[in-house]
Formats: C-alpha cells, structure tokens, sequence
C-alpha cells in the first residue's frame, strides 16, 4: 500500500498532517497512513515500543501499517528539507482492538459506533479471498449459536450405506444377465475408452449434472487445484446393457457423488479439478491474476452452461462446461476500474446481463456493476442451419457467449453490499432440441417479420398460441426486471429497477430497421458503438427505487419463474392445487400465473425468510407502481445463518422452488414461492454446510414405468469446515415425476436420502450446476 512517491514538493503550504485516528479490530492488522508534508521528503517513525509493529515504506507519505498484537500506537510524520533536517511533525495513533473470544461472531466492518470502520473496509476488500476473511463472509458457524435441549442430529439413511460411491441401483434385469453386475460401478472401475466398453460387451448411455465449484484450496501450489475452481460433476445417471444400445429393460443406476476427476462418463471437462477457461488465462496472459475467485454465477433458467468467476482485482472470466463448444465461445476476461472489489455477482435468467456488486475502495462505498452479454439466440437448431450467425447483445440466449461489455455502474446506499440476485419477467421455453427461431421470418431480428413477432409477445404469461403465434416460448424479451442487494453489515436490503435497461433493448432491437442496424455496429471498447455504455445513453441505466431495513440479511433470492423440464411451481399450484383468484385486468392473468416472479425473498441472521412484493418491477402495467413495499407479504423459517442455494430450470419439481442452506443450525430447508415449508433435515454427517445447489439427477431413457427411467432431484451442499461436498436426494413434493427413486428407510417414508459425501482437498464456499446432457 505504499506510495509511489518519497517526497513532496515544496512548493506545499498546507502544514504537515499525520492524518486521523483509525480503530481496528484483529484478526485485521492493516492500516494505511496517509499524511501530508510541507517539506520535501517524509519519514514516519513509531513512538514509544515498535514491537509488533511493520511499517512498509517509512520514507513515504502513503505507507501501511501491520500489527500483531492489540494496543493504541502512536505515530509521528517528520518533514524533512533537502538537507535532511527536520522542519516540521505530526502525530496519529492507530487503536487495535483484541481478536473476540472463540465463539463469538463480529462484524468487522462496524465502528463501536456502529458505522462502516475505513481501514476494515479496505482491510477486508484486500484479503477477501484469506481463508479468515471467507470464513468471516460466510458468517457465524454452528458454534456461534446456543444450541442448548437441541437433539442431537440424526443420522440420515441411503440406498448405499457401504461403499460411499453413492451407488443406487435400479432395474429388472435378472442377476445372470451379463449387463447387471455392470449396471451401477464406481469410478474407478467403469471402461476408461469405447474399446473397451466394446470389449466388455457392454453398450451403454449416461446423463450428466454439472458445474463449478469455488474453494480455498488446502495446497495454494498445486498444480491442478491451485485455481480456485473446479469444473464439478454433482450426480449422474448409466444405463448398461449387453444386449443393444439403451434397452429400455436395463440395468440402471444413479450415482449419487460429487466429483472433480473425469472417468467414463464425464468427459470433454465436465469434471476435472480445475476450469479450463482460467487455467489457460493464468498459464498464458494473467500469471498474476490473484487466485481463488471471490465469487461465482451461472444463469438460473435452463440452459446456462455458460458462468462467470469474479476475481479480487476486479477480473471477470467466462467459463463453459456441458454442451457449450470452445469454438463458439470467447474466453476474453473483462477488468472493472481499479479498486473496485467484487463480493457477489449474479447473471439474469437467460443470460442477457451480468450484475455485479462491489466494495469501491477509493471512496468506500457500493456499486452495482452492470455488463451486457452476447449470447447464442435461444432455439435455433444444429450450426449447419442458422444459430451460429445469430448473437444479440442483452437478449435471451443459450449454451455459449461471445462477449462482455462493461455498461457502467449504479451507486448502492450502502457501502458494503454481501448479497445480491436479479431477476426479470420472461418465462421462455426448454430450448433443448427445438428449431423454433430457425426461419428467419421469425427468429432474424434484422427482418421487420421478426421483430413483428417478438415485439407482439407479451412476456407476463403468454398462451399458447398468443395472437396466432405458435410456440411464443422463445420469440420474446423482456420488458421489465430488478436486481435485490442487501448488506449483511448495515442491515439494508435494495431494489433496484432494471425495467429502463430491458425496455431500451426492446426498442434498439424490436421496432425500427434504424434502431436494429446500430445495434450490428458494435464493439467491446468503444462506449459509443453497441452496446451504448449508460454514458452515452443514460436512459437505460437501471435505478434504486426501495431501500428496506433488515436485521443483518444473510442471502436474497429474486423470485425467478421457469419453465423447465419438469414446468414450473407457479404454475403446478394454479394448476393442480387450484388456487385460483380473480383476472386481472392490467395483466390478463391471474396472480398465481406470475406468483414466483411477483416475489423476492431475504433471509435473516435469526432464520427468518422475509417475501417482499416486487410485480411493480417485474410489470411495468402493474398499478403496485416501480417501488417496493417495505412491510412485507410474508414470512417463513429456515435455520439461523441461513444462504439460498442455487436452483436451475432442472431441478426439483420447479426452478422457483426456494432451497435455504443455514450455517448455523447444519440444517437445509425447502419451501415453495407461497412461502409454505415443505420440510427440512439435518445429518450428523453435515459439519460446516454454507451453501448448495439442486438439479435433477436421472439414469435410462425408456420413458416411464418400472425398468425404464428412474429419477430423483438432489442437492449438493459445499461443507466448507468439513472440506467435502455432500450429496442428498430430495422428495420434491409433486406426484408427476415419473419413476421416482423410493424415498422410503428402512423405518419408512422419509424427505431425504443420504447420498455421499466427497471429501475435497480444500474448502468448496460456493457451487452452481446445471443439466449437461
């Protein structure tokens, strides 16, 4: 932290100034002194004892300041003049306070006075990624809580209680048939080529869940793990036989184990210890780019394999796993201003905007940063047809990205924002195998037919069919959104309306050939080529519209809608539970038809769950109006300290299901967007649980019945004290999912089974997945 500059021109008439108290609290051990000289050169000397005290450059007006002990110390700032005498002095003290005792959790960036402490701020901005100051972010543990007549947590059963891989079989194959001792083998025993598949006389096919995972690593040097990120397998599913590819009669099995090792069903990276796209980054260009990434974010809606790692120093690297090809892929990172910190970060539904919330360490305070993506255009077919030639800038998109434009940044009214998720009002279509936008007539937005098309859309909930339109899932954008940020610290929560940003690329996009034809003119540099930086057009920036106070909010989750494989909770409790209320008339749909997207969540310190309003954000013809109610619509429970763990378009039942991971209490909860707690569990196996995400795991591809699919949805929870990720098969609460694996113990129905725990050699804090195949 040291200046540049040892001396200070003479020409200075301000008096020589050592600069302000500053106050910390250990573990932080860092200050920088920042005086003032009216001579030419500086020196700062400590007064009285300098032990346990380093100063970093003495003969610089800007130096740090480390301390290993508590105590007040003082510290004085001489002037010195060409000859070296000195001409004039000023003193500071810098008051370090003693470490809290083991079991209790503080927030270091408060002042007694319960302000945002400077040296801390910029103290933590430096180290956010120091095994300490992770920990601190994640928050209090298990032992910070008192826990006093708690029963001891039980320990929960599985299908495989012997060889830990996992390993669930399902089929009807008799035993002698030479396909079924192979149905459901561990890694290390499954063919490592299609010769020897081939050989064994097997034939098989497999379904695979992926993502990445964000962790300290136990061995900063190693050479496949010292990155920070690994690309992780979270479940999959085989189906073997001896007889023909994929006998709908076969043996099945669901592995139900993390891993980071590729082995025969998880190739092309789905699983190695490391992400390819930073790898390469670091061993090419960015040697000095500081490993690990403080955080990670993938799209929430169904075919996102494309994620973002966001680094201390403001980099931003794309990553891909799945289906996504390196060819149609660019891997160039993107760098925020200087001092501008990452602590969160999340990508929109379908891929349309990355926001991204920072500490700004050169004036102490919160930003929203807000890049535009370029996407493949969402349900296009095979790249002999047409999809390779379609990537738009801010609209839905699927499976690969070709660029990030940083648009500029919004002041928070707070400093130190922890938290944060966005959200908007589309609720598109599995583009999985569907040609819907091949024609041009339809899916080429340079084609006034198109434009005609998706401009006549509405994104609320359009039917099917919507103004003779068949299949309007794909053919739109959206035309309203927010992003929810909270601050753990300074017991805020903020809404931030993100309608002008969606409506101006609607225009730019959707109505005139003039507005379309500059958006082909484009660049990633220039803030006047497409897409416009907020600079340039300021009309589209997105704003604050609601600041809440909130008891320390711990996590928040904007209420997202999807239809994915397995439709959507909204539209299961319209449908099967038959809440039905009145039309209404701004919208043309009942509220339940847009309940998950009419509602955002905060969770608490404490474990409660607060379901704020937010439809005037997410519709723009809403009569709630762009702002939020402070007082809530409900609340619910979860354990204390709790996170929400990230859900895909493939997950339990619906991608709006709400999965709460709490540190405190070791538990995990399940509720619907209503509100209602489904159930939760605890496992004496579960030591440091901080985080999870759920997707659905499934082996065969027989459709339904006995023999020839099973299925099961899971969560994968990062256990960061425990250094493992554990595996959980979860009861999703709906009758229609086929042949779902028993949820059934040994003493009876049950919500959770044990699956595995994966032990890691290192600490996982963050995790994301996706359905890869």
């Amino acid at each position: 932290m040291a200046g540049t500059a040892h001396a200070q021109t003479a020409t200075t008439t301000l008096p020589t100034y050592a600069g302000k108290t500053q106050v910390i609290t250990l573990p932080t051990n860092e200050v920088t002194l920042t005086g003032r000289i009216d001579g030419v050169r500086a020196r700062w000397v400590v007064i009285g004892t300098a032990a346990g005290v380093a100063l970093t450059d003495p003969a610089s007006v800007v130096t740090s300041a480390r301390f290993v002990a508590p105590g007040t110390y003082m510290f004085e700032l001489q002037s010195l003049n060409a000859s070296g005498a000195v001409i004039s002095r000023s003193t500071t003290r810098v008051v370090v306070g003693a470490a809290p005792a083991a079991g209790v959790f503080r927030e270091r960036l408060l002042t007694p006075a319960g302000g945002i402490n400077a040296a801390e701020y910029r103290f933590l901005a430096a180290h956010i990624t120091d095994p300490d100051v992770v920990d601190y972010r994640l928050g209090p543990k298990y032992e910070h809580f008192d826990h006093t007549g708690e029963a001891p947590a039980p320990t929960l059963w599985g299908p495989d209680m012997t060889s830990g891989q996992g390993l669930w079989p399902f089929g009807i194959l008799p035993a002698n048939n030479p396909g079924e001792p192979e149905k459901c083998l561990p890694p290390s025993q499954l063919p490592r080529s299609d010769e020897e598949e081939l050989a064994r006389g097997l034939d098989g096919a497999g379904w695979l869940v992926g993502g990445q995972q964000a962790f300290l690593p136990d061995n900063p040097l190693d050479p496949d793990f010292r990155f920070g990120v690994a690309n992780t397998r979270g479940a999959d599913g085989a189906v073997f036989n001896a007889r023909r590819f994929r006998n709908t009669e076969g043996g099945l099995c669901m592995r139900m184990i993390a891993s980071w090792y590729p082995d025969w069903w998880n190739r092309n990276g789905i699983a190695q210890p490391y992400n390819s796209q930073v790898r390469r980054l670091v061993e090419t260009t960015r040697p000095d780019l500081p490993l690990v990434p403080v955080v990670i974010a993938r799209g929430r809606a169904n075919a996102s394999q494309i994620s973002f790692a966001a680094f201390k120093d403001g980099t931003i690297v794309p990553m891909i796993i799945g289906n996504s090809a390196p060819e149609l892929f660019d891997a160039t990172p993107l760098q925020l201003p200087k001092g501008m910190v990452p602590t969160a970060m999340a990508v929109t539904p379908y891929n349309e905007f990355l926001v991204v919330s920072v500490w700004d360490t050169n004036t102490v305070s919160g930003r929203l940063a807000f890049i535009a993506l370029r996407p493949r255009e969402m349900a296009v077919g095979s790249p002999e047809q047409t999809p390779n030639t379609r990537w738009y800038w801010g609209l839905p998109g699927a499976w690969t990205n070709r660029g990030m434009k940083l648009l500029g940044m919004v002041n928070l009214p707070f400093a130190a924002p922890t938290s944060l998720d966005v959200s908007n009002n589309l609720v598109l279509g599995n583009p999985r195998g569907y040609g819907a936008n091949d024609d041009p007539a339809r899916g080429d937005l340079a084609r006034a037919s198109a434009r005609a098309i998706w401009s006549k859309i509405n994104p609320i909930y359009p039917p099917f069919g919507a103004d003779g339109i068949p299949d309007p899932d794909w053919s739109q954008t959206a035309s309203g959104g927010y992003a929810v940020v909270a601050s753990r610290a300074e017991n805020k929560v903020a809404f931030v309306d993100m309608t002008p940003l969606y409506q101006y690329y609607r225009s730019m996009y959707l109505t005139s050939q003039r507005n379309y034809d500059r958006t082909v003119d484009a660049s990633t540099t220039d803030p006047a080529k497409w897409p416009y930086t907020f600079a340039v057009k300021p009309s589209q920036r997105p704003r604050v519209v609601s600041t809440i106070t909130v008891s320390q909010p711990t996590s928040v989750n904007a209420g997202l809608q999807v239809r994915g494989a397995l439709s959507d909770r909204s539209t299961d409790i319209f449908e099967r539970l038959g809440r039905r209320s009145p039309r209404e008339a701004w919208s043309n749909s009942e509220p339940e038809r847009y309940l998950a997207r009419s509602r955002a969540f905060v969770a608490a310190m404490d474990g409660t769950v607060r379901i704020f309003n937010v439809q005037g954000l997410m519709f723009p013809k809403s009569p709630v109006g762009p702002s939020v109610p402070a007082e809530p619509l409900g609340t619910f429970k979860a354990g204390r300290n709790p996170r929400f763990a990230f859900v895909n378009g493939t997950s339990t039942a619906a991608g709006d299901d709400l999965w709460l991971v709490s540190r405190g209490d070791r538990r995990v909860t399940f509720a619907w967007p209503t509100g209602e707690v489904q159930y939760s569990f605890t496992d004496s196996r579960l030591k440091d649980p901080v985080g999870g995400a759920v997707s659905f795991n499934a082996a065969g591809f027989g459709g339904r019945g006995p023999g020839k699919a099973v299925l099961a949805p899971f969560i994968s929870i990062t256990d960061f004290g425990g250094k493992a990720i554990a595996t959980y098969a979860v009861e999703p609460r709906r009758g229609e999912l086929g042949e779902l694996y028993p949820f059934r113990s040994p003493a009876g129905p049950v919500d959770a089974l044990f699956g595995s725990i994966a032990p890691f050699p290192g600490r996982p804090f963050m995790i994301d997945l996706e359905e890869i195949i």
